[in-house]
């Protein structure tokens, strides 16, 4: 599995630097990196062994790259026939059932059991939209052979279209670039300086936690786990100094729900959203700066009034000295490459994969723990773990996203939206709000927010608001999703290393989180 996890990252670095491949080609030989290893690394069941790849783990792995495959030795022809008007052959209904399986399968496996089912409805939704009320009417009806051609051979939908481009083309390296930059030091030295910065204050730990969030978030990109990277630390000196277990725990994880927000990577989010609005990247990141600032320092003065109110005193663990954090400051060089580069008007993965070979060389001057081949060929490992869930999000949503088109519901619910408002841009945002919050509910922030913008933000669009404002309105509710109860991610993440009650620790996190829900409006 190191082995085969190694070569995906070499794979997606190669294409970073020299070029991606044609889409077709460059999407199928991504899934066939990524697909097997759904299989290898995560168990299909509690009781499945954790440590060993079963019988049916290798199956599974085996069914995902024969479909890829067949994908990559027929990419001309299948570029060259007409979507919609050529006959779809049995080996391709066949091999397209196997993939479409497969994705569905590695989506459970790596991304969570809800967001399975929730593939599944809107499946099942493409195949009785024709008999369906009301705007949920479709006038087309599919036959299997149709609708397997439109999952597994249309060029711009499906498990091979424009989502899993994004995936391929642009988050992998990004991914690569986060694990490299946490590997060479750079999250101890967040921490470290969020201690320096925080700890000499009155609720000390809380506010360490927000700052470190925030910085650990700009890398990483995903809540849940910049929940577990910094609150394994901040969260037992909550505890220490007089939190309650779920106060604790919800300000780790209101404040770790802020790193999608966070630019420069802000997860998948905001390379999805540059591919919806055509918007550059660099521009997106501009945009989305202030607010998530304005999350945080919201956030910090929750934290500041909660610590008055409930007379939480100051953290006696030892601050780092400013001459150890001076002599470290090289860590942030990475970012400053990033900015460079995009400023310069590289593209997004060509700048992400300059500074990740910076981050390799500071690691040997500044870092703690210098990237040797042998700490390379481990961190290579734990970021395609990590691109394994990314991947089967993206071809799954592109499932979504095909039975959402091919229907015709998003426009559809777009015209509900505003015709129930009033021409109202208050009320289209109260209700595009609860939408977001009901379909972010127990699935991840990328494809609630691809659903939501899906349906809303064309609806935003012909209120008058300007494109990226609509993205980035639906885009913040999609985040906040996880620590929405009754499934906030985060929230029961924080809860579980804080020992606290789930739904407790999700009500106090909604209740630290309130100003993030009222500033986009």
């Amino acid at each position: 599995m190191g082995g085969w996890s190694a070569a995906a990252a070499l794979f997606h670095i190669w294409t970073a630097y020299a070029g991606v491949w044609e889409p077709r080609e460059m999407r199928a030989t991504h899934l066939l990196f990524l697909l097997p290893l759904a299989f290898l690394l995560f168990p299909g069941s509690k009781r499945a062994p954790m440590d060993r790849a079963t019988r049916w783990d290798l199956l599974g792995a085996l069914a995902a790259i024969v479909p890829c495959g067949y994908v990559l030795l027929n990419a001309q022809a299948l570029t060259e026939r007409w979507e919609g008007v050529h006959p779809v052959t049995t080996a391709q209904v066949v091999l397209g059932t196997v993939m479409v399986l497969v994705v569905l399968e590695a989506a459970r496996r790596a991304v969570g059991f809800w967001f399975f089912v929730t593939t599944l409805v809107f499946i099942a939704y493409l195949v009785v939209a024709p008999w369906m009320p009301g705007f949920l009417k479709s006038p087309t009806v599919y036959s299997y052979p149709r609708i397997v051609e439109m999952f597994f051979l249309y060029a711009d939908e499906g498990v091979l279209g424009t989502l899993t481009g994004v995936s391929s083309n642009i988050l992998m390296i990004f991914i690569l670039f986060a694990s490299f930059m946490l590997h060479s030091g750079v999250g101890q030295f967040f921490m470290d300086v969020s201690v320096a910065l925080a700890g000499r204050f009155r609720g000390g730990p809380a506010k360490v936690a927000v700052l470190s969030s925030g910085l650990y978030g700009t890398i990483s990109g995903s809540s849940v786990a910049d929940c577990y990277a910094t609150g394994s630390f901040s969260i037992p000196l909550m505890k220490k100094i007089g939190y309650k277990p779920e106060i604790a725990g919800a300000i780790e994880a209101t404040a770790s729900c802020g790193g999608p927000l966070m630019p420069p990577i802000m997860g998948a989010g905001a390379f999805i959203m540059a591919e919806l609005t055509a918007v550059p990247y660099s521009k997106i990141i501009v945009a989305a700066a202030l607010p998530a600032v304005l999350y945080y320092v919201g956030l910090l003065a929750t934290v500041h009034w909660e610590a008055l109110k409930h007379s939480i005193g100051r953290m006696t663990t030892e601050v780092p000295p400013v001459r150890t954090l001076a002599r470290r400051a090289l860590l942030f060089t990475p970012f400053g490459v990033v900015v460079y580069f995009l400023e310069l008007g590289y593209s997004p993965s060509k700048a992400a994969l300059y500074s990740l070979l910076t981050a390799v060389v500071i690691s040997w001057f500044a870092g703690e723990q210098p990237m040797t081949p042998r700490r390379i060929y481990t961190t290579m490992g734990e970021a395609m773990r990590s691109g394994v869930i990314v991947a089967a999000v993206l071809a799954t949503s592109g499932l979504i996203v095909a039975a959402m088109s091919r229907t015709g519901v998003a426009l559809a619910f777009s015209s509900a939206v505003v015709s129930l408002s009033g021409g109202y841009l208050l009320i289209a945002l109260v209700l595009i709000f609860a939408v977001v919050s009901v379909l972010g509910t127990g699935i991840p922030t990328t494809p609630a927010y691809i659903l939501a913008v899906t349906v809303g933000g064309a609806a935003l669009q012909r209120l008058g608001v300007e494109i990226l404002a609509a993205h980035l309105f639906v885009f913040y509710f999609a985040v906040l999703a996880d620590v929405t109860p009754p499934v906030a991610v985060t929230a029961f993440a924080g809860a579980q290393m804080a020992g606290a009650d789930p739904m407790r620790t999700g009500w106090q996190a909604f209740r630290v989180a309130i100003s993030g829900f009222l500033a986009p409006f």
